[in-house]
């Protein structure tokens, strides 16, 4: 009796695989069958004609009922998205200062005594909180020509230099600007946004020609 029940339930195995075997069979060929239709009446259309043996073809799959079907299947499909990142950004800044003019004073020919030469000085005020070089242009103009030096000098922040111009020499003005300021870097980061394109999986239809 054990030996039957093992003999049946081995017979029913091999029936369920010969139906599904069978029918991935079926399907597989009905679908062959509609794709060499397809085929060959895309040849007819290209070629105006088709051999013996394709005629004779064509005509017994042509006494097949076909249709297309949409068979889904899936693919790998391209997106964008807007994506944050934080980013520094830095930018050069001039240090705040305040220049001071002081006053021009001329030259004076004392006779016996020694001549008084012609003085000016100029004040800068490093109001920053960074210190830096200054430049400063001084000196005097006589006519047409310039007696002029240009000095540098370390300022501290919140504090102050003098620069100083002399000259045995009669003066038409006084000259003074500053040549050089020194800067400083300035840097926040800040958040943008760049473009990344990313992929995700979705269903689509492709159209195959099943045949009965």
């Amino acid at each position: 009796m054990a030996k039957r029940a093992q003999a049946g339930s081995i017979i029913s195995v091999l029936v369920i695989l010969a139906v599904v075997f069978g029918g991935f069979w079926f399907y597989d060929n009905k679908v062959t069958t509609g794709n060499t239709i397809v085929n060959l009446e895309n040849k007819l259309d290209q070629q105006g004609k088709l051999s013996v043996s394709e005629e004779r073809q064509l005509e017994k799959l042509a006494k097949v009922n076909c249709k297309d079907v949409q068979v889904p299947y899936n693919d790998d499909e391209a997106y964008t998205e807007q994506e944050p990142y934080s980013e520094e950004v830095c930018n050069t800044l001039d240090l705040n200062y305040k220049l001071e003019r002081g006053s021009c004073i001329g030259y004076k020919d004392n006779f016996i005594f020694e001549d008084d030469p012609a003085r000016y000085s100029c004040t800068i005020t490093n109001l920053d909180e960074s210190a830096g070089i200054f430049s400063l242009k001084i000196g005097f103009k006589i006519g047409n020509n310039e007696l002029s030096s240009t000095q540098r000098k370390y300022i501290y922040p919140s504090s102050s230099e003098i620069f100083y111009a002399q000259e045995l020499a009669e003066i038409d003005s006084c000259i003074c600007s500053v040549a050089e300021i020194p800067t400083k870097q300035e840097c926040e980061t800040v958040t943008k946004s760049r473009t990344v394109t990313k992929y995700r999986t979705v269903t689509k239809y492709r159209t195959e020609t099943f045949c009965e």
